[in-house]
């Protein structure tokens, strides 16, 4: 069943700082109650009740994992927002906001690719976990392309690679989207 919010509820919830820290974290993976109060060094039943609440206005979903239930985000467009978010303050701080520039688009027909990640039908965390992986492995000049089916791990493994002075192109086909990092 899909939640309906509007505009003035979306910012309220976005105004409270440890509910803001929560999605910032959300940001680069999806996480359990117990990661997001140890990370935020809040207790469990705070981080719960954020969460909880999050989920019922519908910005946040849960997703069922042997490690217990993690939280991700219910649409890519909510991980626009905080990165739009991010961008901005920067550009308001007088900071370079390099980190969190569109991608860099080269062509992936004329790179060599070194290694190749097949992480469809993989859910939050583990396509930006491999992913990670795999990036500190490159060295500098080599391709890393991942094949990803799974909407905010695309977004995840893209803003990360970008944040982090990757180059990035993406070839979405269908629902799979390959994503071809270099590390420069």
């Amino acid at each position: 069943m899909k939640r309906s919010i509007d505009a003035a509820t979306l910012f309220k919830i976005l105004s409270n700082q440890t509910r803001l820290e929560i999605l910032m974290l959300l940001r680069d993976n999806c996480l359990t109650v117990f990661e997001v109060a140890s990370k935020l060094k809040i207790d469990f039943s705070t981080a719960y009740r954020y969460l909880n609440q999050m989920v019922k206005a519908g910005i946040l979903t849960v997703v069922k994992s042997p490690e217990g239930d993690r939280y991700d985000f219910s649409s890519v467009h909510i991980f626009r927002i905080l990165e739009e978010i991010a961008e901005f303050v920067l550009e308001k701080a007088g900071k370079k906001s390099s980190n969190f520039k569109t991608f860099q688009v080269f062509s992936s027909h004329q790179i060599p690719t070194e290694k190749f990640l097949d992480l469809c039908g993989q859910l939050c965390p583990v396509p930006e976990i491999m992913t990670k992986r795999e990036l500190e492995k490159l060295r500098p000049g080599e391709t890393l392309v991942v094949a990803c089916d799974y909407p905010l791990s695309k977004e995840r493994i893209i803003s990360f690679s970008v944040r982090n002075g990757y180059e990035v192109s993406v070839d979405q086909i269908g629902p799979v989207a390959k994503i071809y990092i270099r590390k420069p």
